[in-house]
């Protein structure tokens, strides 16, 4: 059985920190610290053995760098993703079309992340409902805005970034039981300005997913 590291929250760890504890050289060097720190989306490490896994715990722990030694197996799947083009918000439910515009209608107390940003390969919003049931999917050169006038003026043709910001705001101020991952968080903060584009943006689209993963994952922790 392979073991991950996770960390206990999102704070990504100082490369010197880092350089420090892997200076064991059990299943990590200190030349691996640099990537390890830009690429913290809530996993240190991954596919490691029970006796290095443990090691490495014991000696981050020294460096105040917290993380929990968990099995590759006990991990939550992020499901398959299930495409929409447009959605409509109800007080108690959001309704998405998906490209054939059949609606699904789903209450907000079953969503439980909200994701957004440029997951490595465009810019999205996603969803995904229940214990990692199922997700629902949306990139912003797909999405219909004209079917969402609340959030898109014809006029102003030139405002989907706008458009799609109000959007995710929205939602994730609606899904009061359910979490938002790094970009959404960020595109739901109050009198946003400036070009965010990079703080919403993932180095690469595994960096994206681990950081679902590990929401799914705390979201089913006794003290979440």
């Amino acid at each position: 059985m392979n073991y991950a590291l996770v960390q206990t929250t999102l704070t990504r760890p100082t490369v010197e920190a880092l350089e420090r504890a892997f200076a064991c050289g059990r299943g990590l060097t200190p030349a691996d610290a640099r990537f390890v720190a830009d690429d913290a989306y809530g996993f240190l490490a991954r596919d490691l053995s029970l006796e290095d896994a443990l090691f490495l715990q014991n000696s981050l722990a020294t460096e105040a760098v917290e993380v929990r030694v968990v099995p590759e197996s006990d991990l939550p799947r992020v499901p398959e993703p299930k495409l929409f083009c447009f959605a409509e918000l109800e007080p108690e439910a959001l309704v998405i079309y998906d490209p054939l515009e059949r609606p699904t209608r789903i209450p907000w107390t079953d969503i439980r992340v909200v994701a957004a940003g440029n997951d490595g390969r465009s810019f999205g919003l996603e969803l995904i409902v229940g214990d990692a049931e199922l997700r629902y999917s949306a990139t912003v050169d797909r999405m219909q805005f004209d079917r969402m006038p609340h959030f898109f003026s014809p006029s102003e043709p030139d405002n989907v970034g706008e458009a799609y910001r109000q959007l995710v705001a929205e939602i994730v101020h609606r899904c009061q039981g359910g979490v938002p991952n790094r970009a959404a968080h960020i595109l739901a903060q109050d009198n946003l300005s400036g070009d965010v584009t990079e703080a919403i943006s993932y180095p690469r689209h595994g960096a994206y997913l681990e950081e679902l993963t590990w929401l799914l994952w705390h979201q089913r922790q006794p003290a979440a």
